[in-house]
């Protein structure tokens, strides 16, 4: 480390004597302090210093990574708070702060910024804190499945579903169980967007739904199934089912059941407005649920805008009607979702192929 020095401060015009007062100034400190000598290094040496870190490697990782460090990166990164943190974890925060300190000094980096109140990930501690987060739900899973599978079952597959493909999921369901009648199926209904980041999360193995943004399409591979055909729904009895010629303008001053703004077929039907030059109606209830959909309508005089797949066969029971308007905005394809670079499970794969059987039949059916 003295040559270092040397090679550094020769290059500036610091001349010997004052060189040599320098370094034994420095000494003395070193000889009364060991553990601060790096704080009475130059600036240029601490940088030097840091650019000879070794890279990282698989190896490195292997040989210190702990199941504990993504254990506390998760719940820092949820919390922001290292007492919390701690409590989550059952350890104390002095154990906590140790725990941390060891992750940093692996990665040789700082992953929290050290705040009055609390603690704020970096843009590295981010993506580091995802990497965690994505390896404890495989992790999870791969426990969870194992134990399963330990107890006399054949694996697990996790699935995300928009509302409103009963039609697809169920029949795909039963056909998978009776091929796998010990394969155990878990299925989440959602919007797509937050099904999307479930998947990205590793906490679902395919997602059935649409894409709600472009850069999703690097992240994710995508099996096309249909299009989404839109309706306007009301009750059966419903006064407008009398007009003979109606548009999306006579409905504005009637009671809406929409969905919340940030999800596709509420933007869908707001663009549509926005072509038309019509305002959203005041009037309204937000949900995501088909089911308090189909109740709100059934006992009212409300109107919806719903997938025609969703609503399919309770038109045909008559338990709701559909009104002759028509859009021209349309949703994205929907299809099947997977992670990009990352081969589903046997399971999973079999699971996929068995649903893209059934849309095929479904669209010969309607064909």
């Amino acid at each position: 480390m003295l040559f270092m020095w040397l090679k550094y401060t020769g290059s500036t015009a610091i001349h010997s004597n004052e060189l040599i007062c320098h370094i034994q100034f420095h000494l003395v400190i070193i000889r009364r302090r060991p553990d601060t000598w790096t704080a009475c290094l130059p600036d240029v040496i601490k940088t030097e210093k840091s650019r000879l870190r070794p890279s990282l490697s698989l190896q490195t990782l292997s040989n210190r990574l702990k199941l504990r460090h993504l254990v506390l990166l998760d719940a820092l990164g949820r919390s922001h708070n290292m007492h919390l943190a701690a409590q989550q974890m059952n350890i104390t925060q002095p154990a906590a702060t140790k725990i941390l300190q060891d992750i940093e000094d692996l990665f040789g980096l700082v992953l929290f910024e050290r705040l009055p109140r609390n603690m704020k990930p970096t843009d590295l501690g981010e993506f580091v804190i995802r990497f965690a987060r994505e390896t404890l739900n495989a992790t999870g899973k791969f426990v969870e499945e194992l134990d399963h599978m330990r107890k006399g079952g054949h694996g697990m597959v996790m699935i995300g579903a928009t509302y409103g493909i009963a039609y697809l999921l169920s029949p795909s369901i039963m056909r998978m169980k009776e091929k796998r009648p010990l394969l155990s199926i878990r299925v989440l209904e959602r919007t797509s967007d937050i099904l999307i980041t479930e998947l990205e999360e590793k906490n679902l193995d395919l997602v059935i739904g649409r894409f709600t943004s472009e850069h999703q399409h690097n992240t994710f591979d995508f099996r096309d199934i249909a299009a989404t055909q839109m309706c306007v729904a009301v009750n059966p009895t419903h006064p407008l089912l009398a007009q003979p010629d109606i548009s999306l303008a006579q409905l504005m001053d009637w009671p809406w059941i929409l969905h919340p703004l940030s999800t596709p077929t509420r933007k869908l039907f707001e663009g549509t407005l926005a072509d038309m030059g019509l305002k959203s109606p005041a009037n309204l209830i937000e949900t995501t649920s088909i089911f308090t959909t189909l109740q709100l309508l059934q006992g009212s005089n409300m109107v919806a805008i719903l997938p025609v797949s969703s609503v399919r066969d309770y038109i045909r029971r008559g338990m709701i009607a559909r009104l002759p308007i028509s859009f021209d905005r349309q949703l994205e394809d929907y299809g099947i979702l997977t992670r990009k670079g990352e081969s589903p499970s046997p399971a999973a794969m079999e699971f996929i192929e068995i649903v893209l059987e059934v849309a095929c039949g479904e669209e010969i059916e309607r064909g």
